[in-house]
Order: structure tokens, then C-alpha cells, then sequence
């Protein structure tokens, strides 16, 4: 059985989504903002309840804002208090928002406005009053750094101290890299729409949004078929057999270490021990044997032949491979503290073109691969990757910038 997967969309997918689901289905854009205002509500209500609550509502002018004032009139309708402060020129107000005005005001919601920065003091009042705020000030149609009155109107929430419920995505956060602009909005909860934006899942976003909801609001499945980002779910851990034993559990080879690079070689070769495996070894430079040792004694070490340098040796490369070969190891890492000392970069390319099993290449090893990615690609067992910015950079050509 497959995995559930859950599509992840840049601003530019999810406004196709959005055109298509109108001019090809036939779904009102009226319809899609009740959807996300609802959605909205129910998280409110799940999380703090409803019935006397006190909610003030931040709202922008764009369909985001607009998504926010349905979930304003719903939790009036729930008997919430509920006071909602408009930020932004009235004159640029979408229809689908200034719609959503009309019916809070009708429905006897307080509405005030907040249009420069001297009527702040509307939205600084309301949230001193509430218990909870819901804000959707800018969504997806954010334009590079927040400035002028909506800087000041989220450095008001973000200094208020009241839980935040967020519309869509945090206001401040680039939609598509998760990047804070300038200022964003720092939140308990957020409700994304349709799908998971770029944003809501990179760092920094990921944190601002808080707890991250999903409603999938009234779009057609179809619709998300051509995103190709995806994110699965976690993969249960197999069964642990009660009266297994530590060959049972996995064994496992780490490649690691150097001269005064201790601490690499010994968390990734407890790690596997703490994450319930049964059986590792590190093989490492036979100077760096006993200090690791005398913190880890868990392990089963294997003293490596060093260069002048003190990292491990090109000479060691069969004796790893028949190690590998004669006690069964499952899975190996290579790379961490190994050093970036050119014999030794020759020898984690050799070892990870020729492993025959599952290989975690990590720290220098990223980089010695990445000089050449045959090393790689040839394999026939799986390869997993793990490169922070730099490394990544080294692997791809591309500039961390980009």
C-alpha cells in the first residue's frame, strides 16, 4: 500500500489552481472563500472554543483579508465576540473582500479602520480586548519587505502576547521560500489552503506558522496532479520482535572520523544505537579509537591505518569492504569528521562507489562525492544524501543565494 503523500505549492501553482477551478469547473471564487473562512473558524473553535470568547479579526484588503472576515462572521454566528479591525485602503479592498465587508457589517460585527499608521490605535485597543486573534493581513500577494502601516500592524500582534490563528500563511512570510520579509507574524496556529505553500513548510516559515492545518477547501483533486513537490508521510518503524537480539535490530558501519574530529565519528555511530538498532561499528583513524571509546562504550570499533595527517588511509579501502562483506552490514555512513585531506577524499569515493549496501553519505563525504558524482550515480543500492547549504552548493554549482 502507498503512502499518503501531501502536495506542496509555490504562489504561482496555487493561483493556477485557483484559475482552473473556476474556468474549468465551474467552482465560484465565492465559494472557495466561505470554504477557507470556515476552515478557519472550525481551527479557532477546536483550539479556544467559541461561545464568549473574545476574537479580534485583522484583516487586509486582499481576498486573504476577505478569508478572515468569514471566519469573523462564522464565530459571531457561534456566539464569539468578535471585533474586526480592517487594515489598509478601503479603495483597494477586492470584491470578493468588500463583499465579505458588507455582510459582517450588516450582521452588526464592529468594524473599524486602520488606513496610516496615526489610527493604529484601533487594532492596539482590539487586541488588548481579545483573547485570541485571527489575522490575514497579507497572503500569497506579497511584494517584497512589509512596510509603512502593515509593519506597524504586525509588530502590534506580534507584541500583544495573544494567540494568533494566521489565514493561509503567516503575514510576512514569503510564500515561496518560507523567508521572513522584513517582519512576519508569529503564530500558535495556521490554516494553509488547498495545499501546503512553499512557505508554510520551509524554515523560517515552518516556525511561524505554529501548528500547520490543512483544509482542502473545494478544490478538485485533479487540479494538484501537475505539483511535483510532495511531502510524505513518516514511515512506521517495523514491529520490534520481543525476543530479538542485537543482530536482530540492524548492524551498522560508520566510516568516520579524524585527528581531533572526536565528536562526528561518535554521535553518528551511537545514533544508530539510540534509534534502536542493534549492532554498530565505527571504523575509524586508530588514534582517534580510544577517546571515542572511553565516552562510547557501546560500540565495536575497528582501528584504521592513518596518514600523516592522522585521517584514514587509502591502504584501508579492501580491509573496509571485506569488513563490510563478512559481518553482514546492513546499512553504512560515510563521511563525518572524516576530513577533507585529499588521500582520504579518494578513499570515501572509492568505498562509496563500491558498498554494496545501503550508504548515508554525511559531512566530508558529501564533498568528496560531489567532486565525482559517478560515485553516485553508479550504484545500484540506495544512496541517501545529506548536505546543509554549503554542501548542497558544492554538489549542484548552485550559489546558496539561489
Amino acid at each position: 500500500m502507498a503512502l499518503p503523500t501531501v502536495k506542496v505549492c509555490s504562489s504561482e501553482e496555487i493561483r493556477r489552481v485557483d484559475a482552473d477551478a473556476s474556468e474549468k469547473f465551474g467552482v465560484d471564487p465565492l465559494l472557495l472563500m466561505e470554504d477557507a473562512g470556515s476552515a478557519v473558524y472550525e481551527v479557532v473553535r477546536k483550539l479556544f472554543g467559541c461561545a464568549g470568547r473574545r476574537v479580534a479579526v485583522v484583516a487586509g484588503t486582499g481576498n486573504n483579508g476577505g478569508d478572515a472576515m468569514v471566519a469573523a462572521r462564522r464565530l459571531h454566528a457561534a456566539g464569539a465576540e468578535v471585533r474586526v479591525v480592517v487594515v489598509g485602503d478601503p479603495a483597494k479592498m477586492t470584491d470578493l473582500a468588500k463583499k465579505q465587508l458588507e455582510t459582517l457589517t450588516k450582521a452588526g460585527v464592529p468594524v473599524a479602520h486602520v488606513r496610516e499608521e496615526s489610527e493604529l490605535g484601533a487594532l492596539k485597543g482590539a487586541l488588548e480586548w481579545c483573547e485570541v486573534a485571527v489575522v490575514g493581513l497579507i497572503g500569497l500577494g506579497l511584494r517584497g519587505e512589509v512596510r509603512g502601516v502593515y509593519r506597524a500592524a504586525i509588530e502590534l500582534v506580534n507584541g500583544s502576547g495573544k494567540p494568533v490563528v494566521s489565514v493561509d500563511i503567516p503575514s510576512g512570510i514569503d510564500p515561496d521560500n518560507g523567508l521572513v520579509r522584513g517582519v512576519a507574524v508569529k503564530s500558535a496556529a495556521t490554516v494553509t489552503f488547498g495545499a501546503p505553500k512553499l512557505g508554510n513548510v520551509l524554515y523560517p516559515g515552518f516556525h511561524y506558522c505554529g501548528k500547520l492545518f490543512v483544509s482542502k477547501l473545494s478544490y478538485p483533486p485533479q487540479l494538484f496532479e501537475g505539483v511535483s513537490v510532495e511531502l510524505n508521510a513518516p514511515v512506521p518503524p517495523p514491529e520490534r520482535v520481543r525476543w530479538g537480539h542485537k543482530g536482530t535490530f540492524g548492524k551498522f558501519l560508520a566510516v568516520a572520523g579524524a585527528r581531533y574530529y572526536y565528536g562526528a565519528p561518535y554521535y553518528v555511530s551511537y545514533a544508530f544505537l539510540k534509534a534502536g538498532g542493534g549492532y554498530s561499528r565505527l571504523a575509524a583513524p586508530k588514534s582517534v579509537v580510544p577517546f571515542v571509546a572511553a565516552k562510547c562504550s557501546e560500540v565495536v570499533y575497528v582501528p584504521l591505518e592513518e596518514t600523516e595527517e592522522g585521517t584514514i588511509a587509502l591502504s584501508n579501502l579492501d580491509r573496509l569492504l571485506e569488513l563490510a562483506a563478512e559481518y553482514g552490514i546492513d546499512i553504512a555512513a560515510v563521511g563525518p569528521g572524516t576530513s577533507l585531506n585529499e588521500e582520504t577524499q579518494q578513499l570515501v569515493r572509492e568505498l562509496v562507489a563500491r558498498l554494496e549496501v545501503p550508504v548515508i553519505v554525511d559531512g566530508d563525504g558529501i564533498t568528496a562525492v560531489a567532486r565525482d558524482p559517478d560515485a553516485v550515480r553508479k550504484r545500484k543500492a540506495p544512496t541517501i544524501i545529506t548536505p546543509h547549504l554549503v554542501e548542497f552548493s558544492r554538489l549542484t554549482g548552485l550559489k546558496p543565494a539561489e
